[in-house]
């Protein structure tokens, strides 16, 4: 009995959300200056039963007072109605939250279950029975759960994809660190052996010198000797008496003449300090080009067709022998068979040259950076795409149509010049220059060198460049145009002052 009690009990908030008038929940309320607030009908009523206006709970007059709505308390009065009615414990039956009446109905605008007397707040939607609006509203859902589902699929899709790059990235990254040491161990073993050369050098030199000079002291040491003992010599027959030593004074004068050459200082006995520090940095750099090489251009592995594998020195591509498991990432050619140069050109002049060999089919030229990477496209001019190629024994311009080429003799080098300057793209023979087409265009973005090794055992690789080092003669021609300037100066002021 308790329990029924306090459940037939209003609520707190209910309590609040009554008129204290009708008792009932708000309908329409208006608010007064003194902050009570009432069903507008029963204020209306509440002042035509007294005949005074004024507040029916703190009897303040209101005469020239107009009340207005309070929306804000209106707008609460609903949600409480709407979930009181949405909501009922097990066992009851769920009433609309409006008007207390069983829903039987299911408005399809709106989607919401309705009463009887709602149907008039409905006017003009379409109503049908809750059974029949029940499979719309599956149907509905379902297709939304089928593209959730879908989503759901995509997005693991997308999980593994980026499982499996952390994983590439990571032997990447274990795969360059190793090359990065190769190559250091490899100028390290350079500077070794260049330092024990330099330093057997300087060794080789230093015992000669010092031999040299061992030879020397010996010489000098046996002649102090020699003249020691002569002096002695002399000393002790001048001790004889003077008779004697008379007598013996002329063979005296003779022993006593030194005739062989007195030491000399000699130049270059010194060790060559400055031959061996001198520019010792720069002469180790000059000679380094010949353990090292120099490439204009290279390729980007990240680009590259999973179709084909690079050398270690991203110089040289060739078919793999199949595909390589390797990530989708947006930069990558797949299924076209191409990778691109690392560096993209937007202003300046390169040139490169790049084997082709004996391959029967290949492409070689540039491209625009948003160059189609993920489906195949025909390789024009109009595509962004400037190249020239071997297909079928035929050399072909790629230009839109394709311009056959006539070439003296098969090429095994093609050298490709691009001047981003003048917008242009040439081809040359490299083994004797003969210039095999050029491609005219005013590139609107940044190019980058392609390559299209088609899948061939035969690798098409870059050429390195010869290395020219011209520190020197750039700083010497420098100080010369420098000192030239300042000694036409005087001249000019010594012009200028006649004429003025």
């Amino acid at each position: 009995m308790a329990d029924y009690e306090m459940a037939e009990r209003p609520s707190l908030l209910e309590e609040d959300l009554s008129c204290p008038v009708c008792r009932d929940i708000y309908k329409e309320p208006v608010l007064l200056s003194c902050t009570h607030s009432f069903c507008q009908a029963c204020l209306e009523r509440s002042w035509e039963q007294k005949g005074v206006r004024e507040c029916p709970v703190c009897r303040k007059r209101c005469d020239a007072e107009q009340p207005i709505p309070n929306r804000a308390l209106r707008n609460t009065c609903e949600s409480f109605q709407k979930e009181k009615g949405n909501w009922a414990p097990s066992g009851f039956e769920v009433l609309c939250g409006l008007h207390r009446r069983e829903l039987q109905l299911y408005c399809i605008k709106d989607e919401e279950p309705v009463c009887i007397e709602c149907v008039t707040l409905h006017c003009g939607h379409e109503l049908s029975p809750l059974d029949r609006g029940v499979p719309g509203c599956k149907d509905e859902l379902n297709i939304k759960i089928k593209i959730l589902e879908d989503k759901l699929e995509l997005y693991k899709r997308i999980k593994r994809k980026y499982n499996d790059t952390s994983e590439h990235i990571k032997v990447q990254a274990q795969q360059t660190e190793a090359q990065i040491k190769e190559e250091f161990a490899k100028l390290h073993q350079f500077l070794d052996e260049e330092q024990e050369g330099r330093i057997a050098d300087l060794k080789s030199e230093e015992e000669k010198k010092k031999q040299i000079m061992k030879d020397r002291i010996a010489n000098v040491t046996r002649d102090i000797a020699t003249l020691s003992e002569l002096i002695q010599s002399v000393k002790r027959e001048m001790g004889a008496d003077d008779l004697t030593f008379l007598q013996k004074f002329q063979s005296l004068k003779r022993r006593a003449q030194w005739l062989a050459d007195d030491p000399q200082n000699v130049p270059g006995m010194l060790i060559n300090v400055a031959g061996h520090l001198g520019s010792l940095r720069y002469k180790i750099w000059e000679k380094m080009e010949s353990c090292v090489s120099y490439f204009p251009v290279i390729m980007d592995p990240n680009t590259a067709s999973p179709w084909v594998s690079l050398s270690p020195d991203l110089n040289s591509v060739k078919d793999n022998g199949g595909r390589q498991s390797l990530p989708d990432n947006i930069e990558r050619f797949d299924p076209c068979v191409f990778v691109l140069g690392s560096q993209g050109f937007t202003t300046g002049r390169v040139r490169w040259d790049v084997y082709v060999g004996d391959n029967p089919k290949w492409i070689l030229g540039v491209c625009k950076e948003s160059i189609v990477r993920k489906r195949r496209f025909t390789v024009t001019t109009t595509a962004g795409v400037w190249t020239i190629g071997l297909s079928k024994g035929i050399y072909s311009a790629l230009s839109t149509p394709r311009t056959p080429l006539t070439l003296q003799k098969k090429p095994e080098k093609i050298r490709v010049k691009l001047n981003m300057d003048k917008g242009e793209v040439s081809f040359f023979d490299s083994s004797d220059g003969s210039h095999i087409c050029t491609f005219t265009e005013k590139f609107s973005e940044r190019v980058f060198p392609l390559f299209g090794p088609g899948l061939h055992s035969t690798p098409m690789s870059i050429d390195p460049a010869k290395v020219i080092i011209r520190a020197v003669q750039c700083q010497h021609i420098l100080q010369t145009i420098c000192r030239n300037f300042l000694a036409i100066i005087p001249i000019m002021a010594m012009v200028m002052k006649i004429y003025l």
